[in-house]
């Protein structure tokens, strides 16, 4: 009895779906009204996640991933975390990476994108941060 569990129990974790490793790596931006913070998952691009601060107010809002729109280029929309119950609901409320890959053998260094909020809509630049080894 006891070898036909263990035999069970190994054949089920043989089946189990390993997830992809990739890296993380982090940009930053800044515009008069925000700053944003992206760590891209690079090798599953939908592991990425924004975080934009209000200069003004210090308010930390989560931005997650959404969908990937345009086959040709390959913009990244992301919307605020559905999780935050401090989050006001509004209109519109995203940020779209525009010319994102899932895998990149070199990475950019330099990512244009965009925030929209209501009828406003704010173009912005992400800078790789440099790591100190």
């Amino acid at each position: 009895m006891k070898a036909a569990v263990i035999i069970i129990l190994l054949i089920a974790s043989l089946n189990t779906v390993a997830q992809k490793a990739f890296e993380m790596e982090h940009y930053y931006g800044k515009t008069k009204n925000f700053e944003i913070k992206l760590s891209l998952a690079n090798g599953y691009i939908l592991g990425s996640k924004i975080i934009k601060t209000d200069i003004k107010t210090d308010k930390v809002v989560k931005y997650l991933p959404n969908k990937i729109q345009g086959e040709n280029t390959l913009s990244l929309v992301f919307l605020p975390d559905i999780n935050d119950k401090t989050i006001k609901r509004r209109k519109r409320d995203n940020i779209i990476l525009y010319k994102m890959k899932d895998d990149y053998e070199m990475l950019p260094d330099k990512i244009i994108g965009s925030y929209g909020v209501d009828l406003k809509t704010y173009s912005f630049k992400l800078y790789k941060l440099r790591t100190n080894h």
